[in-house]
């Protein structure tokens, strides 16, 4: 069983880097009248490719499910779901092309069942509906495309530089796209609610309209920093700790959140039961 290489470690410079960068959008909405629906976008494209990435990339893992005790479960699986998927033959590898490892068939089941996690990346539209589809620029179309740049390399460097679909289930592999969206999730109900009604209360204690005034002078986008400041923060906080999860070896904190619930642990003592039965 191989170990996970050592990378530099992340540190406070890193820290502040990934902040600023993703702190950045929030200062091009004040001060070079960026769209916040724009910003959205791209943001929740990225979130899309990212679910997409890893379900490829299941199709690739080699090794069985495991889900006894497990705390997190993604879409479509729950603890009774392991009668379902007991492989107890050898997987039959499919070689699509001679530059890739074989895809697996039985990995199709998972993926296809792991894609209901789309109904949590189809809650944030309901309420902007098909005016979304205004918000589809050029300039996003851009931005989407470096995004879907950013996120193959970034899965290609995760799962594939070092043979990691040796050893990983495909659940593994879809799990980590899913922690991703739930987190998400959590800080996007943690944040409308509570803005929301701070944005009431604050325009009833000072004076009926006083918003519409800020809207008229400084622009409407400026209305919505309050919602786009905590999805940004998230979003600094995911993808920090998504690197210390994937650098360190023993990562605490938001990242341990990230890591997972690693079946390898599980699969290394079953072979050194056999090695030593």
């Amino acid at each position: 069983m191989s170990s996970r290489s050592r990378l530099p470690p992340t540190g406070r410079s890193t820290l502040a880097i990934v902040v600023a960068t993703n702190l950045l959008p929030l200062a091009g909405v004040v001060g070079f009248g960026w769209r916040v629906g724009e910003l959205l976008a791209v943001y929740w494209i990225e979130v899309a490719v990212l679910v997409i990435a890893h379900s490829a990339a299941a199709m690739f893992a080699e090794r069985p499910i495991r889900l006894e005790g497990r705390s997190f479960y993604i879409t479509g699986y729950d603890e009774g779901a392991e009668r379902d998927e007991v492989w107890e033959r050898e997987p039959e590898p499919i070689r699509l092309v001679s530059w890739l490892p074989p895809i697996y068939r039985r990995n199709f089941r998972v993926v296809r069942r792991s894609l209901g996690v789309f109904v949590f990346l189809l809650f944030p539209l309901v309420g902007v509906g098909w005016d979304a589809l205004s918000y589809l620029t050029p300039t996003v179309g851009v931005a989407a495309f470096g995004v879907c740049g950013a996120q193959v390399a970034e899965v290609r460097q995760e799962f594939f530089a070092e043979r990691a679909y040796e050893e990983r289930s495909p659940y593994m592999v879809v799990e980590a796209a899913q922690r991703v969206v739930f987190f998400y999730f959590v800080v996007g109900m943690l944040t409308v609610v509570p803005v929301t009604f701070g944005i009431f209360v604050i325009e009833a204690a000072l004076a009926p309209g006083v918003l519409d005034g800020v809207a008229d002078a400084a622009g409407v986008e400026v209305l919505l920093l309050p919602y786009l400041f905590p999805i940004a923060l998230g979003k600094a906080l995911v993808e920090w700790s998504r690197r210390r999860a994937f650098r360190e070896d023993d990562p605490d904190g938001v990242a341990t959140w990230f890591t997972g619930e690693d079946a390898r642990r599980d699969w290394k003592k079953d072979e050194e039961s056999v090695g030593d039965g």
